[in-house]
C-alpha cells in the first residue's frame, strides 16, 4: 500500500512541476467533470434529449460516486 501511496504523490508531483502551463484548462475540466454536474445539469438536459442515454449516465455517475467513496473509506484503515 506504501508503493501505491508514494507512486500516486509522484505521479502528483510530476503533473504539478510538468504541466504548469495546462493549469486553467485543468482546472476548467475539473469543474465540468464535477459530479454535482452530472446530477443537476448534464443528466436532465440528456434525458430530455435522450431517456437511454440520460439513464445510462446517472447509472454511471452514481455507481462511480459508490466506488470512489468506497475506495476512500478502505484506503483511511476501515474494512469493509
Amino acid at each position: 500500500m506504501d508503493l501505491l501511496h508514494s507512486n500516486g504523490v509522484l505521479i502528483i508531483q510530476h503533473l504539478q512541476r510538468d504541466y504548469r502551463a495546462y493549469q486553467d484548462f485543468l482546472n476548467f475540466m475539473s469543474h465540468v467533470g464535477d459530479p454535482r454536474n452530472i446530477f443537476s445539469f448534464y443528466f436532465p438536459l440528456w434525458f430530455q434529449l435522450n431517456q437511454v442515454v440520460g439513464t445510462k449516465m446517472i447509472w454511471v455517475a452514481v455507481i462511480g460516486d459508490w466506488f470512489n467513496l468506497i475506495f476512500k473509506w478502505n484506503c483511511c484503515g476501515r474494512s469493509i
